[in-house]
């Protein structure tokens, strides 16, 4: 019965389209296998952009965020960034006590800030995925993420047009520590930075290295900190996720 009325239904939509017949094709002869000449144009494109087309970009993406209450700050190197960190850390406070305490992926562009050197002076643990220990290391990990002030990540890309960061879950990469934590702060390279969202799919799509590496079972896209109008149409940041967020681009 389900199927006859899924051929009546399509009859009708092809008779009001004046569609006599077509042809059936299967989801794989819809879907390209390879890309054509204007995809390759753009892949080009991106790979080849000059510095002063990744600043355009920066500067974009520092002008947009500001809209969406994201704070964008361009560092020349790590050492800075470890600073402007642990300036944050001092300043802000905990909503849960005052103990504070910041989690961080294990990827190397966020190892090489050696936070617990910056942060030890101010009595402020950092705890990473693969410190954990035991068979319920993922639960603990997930424990300290629930009361940390901050957590510390990097990103796939960021898209300048809509502030927009992309981030694949991975191991020793959980979702947790970008939308668990009071303060979500992510570090990436300016070259990691692309102008609109059809580029990020079509890198996503026909790279040679995201094709190798396919996609995770998550793919997180955030833009701006958490917020929500739910209640009588007030605007509240921080209701679902991170009330703060700082994305960091290292400028050399």
């Amino acid at each position: 019965m389900i199927k006859i009325r899924q051929t009546e239904f399509i009859e009708t939509v092809k008779k009001a389209l004046n569609r006599r017949g077509s042809d059936v094709r299967s989801l794989e002869d819809m879907i390209r296998k390879q890309p054509d000449a204007d995809d390759i144009r753009l892949l080009e494109a991106i790979r080849n952009r000059d510095g002063k087309m990744r600043i355009d970009l920066l500067d974009r993406i520092t002008e947009t965020g500001k809209m969406l209450n994201m704070v964008v700050i361009s560092a020349k190197d790590t050492v800075s960034m470890t600073t402007a960190i642990a300036e944050i850390a001092a300043a802000e406070n905990s909503e849960w006590g005052e103990k504070k305490s910041v989690v961080a992926w294990n990827h190397p562009l966020v190892e090489s800030l050696d936070l617990f050197t910056a942060l030890e002076p101010l009595n402020i643990p950092v705890h990473f995925p693969n410190s954990m220990t035991g068979t319920d290391r993922q639960a603990k990990f997930r424990m300290h993420a629930e009361s940390a002030l901050i957590g510390i990540t990097s990103a796939d890309y960021c898209v300048a047009e809509t502030a927009t960061m992309t981030m694949k879950s991975r191991m020793g990469r959980p979702r947790c520590v970008s939308l668990l934590p009071s303060i979500h702060i992510a570090i990436i390279r300016l070259d990691q930075i692309l102008s609109t969202l059809k580029e990020l799919y079509m890198l996503l799509k026909w790279d040679p290295d995201e094709q190798s590496e396919g996609l995770s079972d998550c793919l997180t896209f955030i833009t701006g900190p958490s917020k929500t109008a739910d209640i009588e149409a007030t605007l509240v940041q921080g209701a679902h996720g991170p009330r703060a967020l700082y994305l960091f681009v290292l400028n050399p």
